[in-house]
């Protein structure tokens, strides 16, 4: 084997472990990045499911309430002419209020402790999808709109780290073939050594 089919031999493996080792760093980025939004999603999720509990358990108590209500009022309808009676319809109603405002003070602090999360999920979720168009906005910009010939015209002088990010979106998005063979022979080519 010769020296120079020995130096392409060695750079194509140190090229290929590079691109292992971006590809490999660039998914784990990915992974944490989906997780931190998942985590944010998760959160969100369980703030929903105590919210619609909540409310559900104040719907319940509501209608027990008009329930109870309707049979007090039925009850008492009968003995209303006792006076003794009336003290009683009157602490009830007096009841009833207390339970009223406690229900809407309830209801108040759920909804105070659900808006505590919600922002902070909508931030979140944005902040990854404006980092995920930055990345190819700084590489080639207007990239998701550019033809694969305007893309291709665009590949020649790219540093390689550069030429790896655009395959890995490309694959991920519109898969163009044209692209994709034009960044392997970039990157199959060896960089030029000044003597």
């Amino acid at each position: 084997m010769s020296e120079k089919t020995m130096v392409n031999v060695d750079l194509r493996e140190m090229q290929e472990k590079v691109e292992d080792g971006v590809k490999s760093a660039q998914d784990m980025g990915h992974k944490y990045a989906l997780a931190y939004v998942g985590m944010w999603g998760l959160l969100y999720d369980k703030a929903q499911e105590l919210w619609d509990a909540g409310m559900e358990m104040v719907d319940k108590a509501e209608k027990r309430g008009e329930t109870m209500e309707q049979e007090l009022n039925k009850q008492f309808g009968k003995l209303q002419e006792q006076p003794e009676v009336k003290k009683v319809v009157v602490a009830v109603e007096d009841s009833v209020d207390v339970v009223s405002k406690n229900a809407k003070t309830v209801v108040g602090e759920v909804e105070k402790f659900l808006s505590q999360f919600q922002p902070k999920a909508e931030e979140a979720v944005k902040a990854v999808t404006i980092e995920i168009e930055n990345v190819m906005e700084k590489v080639i910009p207007g990239y998701d709109e550019m033809a694969a010939k305007d893309i291709v015209s665009k590949l020649p002088g790219m540093p390689k780290e550069s030429l790896i990010e655009i395959r890995e979106y490309e694959v991920r998005g519109k898969n163009r073939v044209t692209v994709l063979r034009e960044i392997d022979v970039l990157l199959e080519t060896p960089d030029v050594v000044a003597a």
